[in-house]
């Protein structure tokens, strides 16, 4: 399937997921209303980009969050060395060049924002081959103040459920909505009438949006 890279809808509503899903199951969330899908590199295949793309679903592309309390830079995980694996994992599910989100969140306490721009600008130059960059996913527990998050190398910013700062004059190209008292939720909690097949399936839901500074996420498609 030949695939194209776009801006996302503003205002689209889309979900972030964990499993691995089929195109009966991607059909079924396009005719609930969902316009996207983020799926995780390392997981995602050529054939479940197709399943995606091919039942009408935009896709995003993002990395793993490493466990609670990971060490970032030297001694645990370095950008350049998730930058790299992004890129392997990129070219392993047949993903033309755009733009790979990075998951930060729950480092270890200890960690300070002078590491986090270290890991960003290894990372930013590890993807940072034409067509490529690095946008980040920014969770719970990341270090910094409004200023500090601007300055990160990152060209775009994807706001989790949890309570954390808005980059300084940029914003959030997609926000992740709260679902009380636990964040994710099930389809069906969204859409009551969800049929089975997708129904239990469990997600966090988001919005794309225009950021600060006029800029979208970039989503893949199948090409008409």
């Amino acid at each position: 399937m030949r695939r194209i890279v776009v801006d996302a809808p503003h205002g689209a509503l889309g979900f972030d997921c964990d499993t691995r899903l089929s195109r009966e199951q991607y059909s079924a969330a396009r005719a609930l209303g969902f316009r996207f899908v983020a799926r995780y590199l390392g997981d995602l295949t050529s054939d479940e980009v197709d399943d995606c793309i091919g039942s009408g679903l935009l896709l995003l592309p993002v990395q793993h969050a490493h466990a609670p309390g990971w060490i970032v830079g030297e001694g645990g995980h370095t950008g350049a060395e998730d930058g790299r694996r992004a890129v392997a994992d990129a070219n392993a599910a047949a993903l033309p060049q755009m733009p790979l989100w990075f998951d930060l969140e729950q480092p270890h306490t200890a960690t300070t924002p002078a590491q986090v721009h270290q890991y960003a600008a290894e990372a930013c130059a590890a993807v940072g081959r034409p067509g490529f960059e690095g946008r980040v996913y920014w969770g719970a527990g990341m270090p910094g103040n409004e200023h500090d998050v601007y300055m990160l190398q990152f060209t775009g910013y994807w706001k989790s459920f949890s309570n954390v700062v808005t980059p300084w004059k940029r914003g959030f190209q997609l926000i992740q909505l709260f679902r009380y008292p636990r964040g994710e939720c099930y389809v069906r909690e969204v859409f009551p009438l969800a049929p089975a097949s997708i129904a239990d399936v469990l997600i966090d839901v988001d919005v794309a949006c225009s950021d600060y500074e006029g800029s979208s996420a970039k989503m893949l498609a199948a090409l008409p």
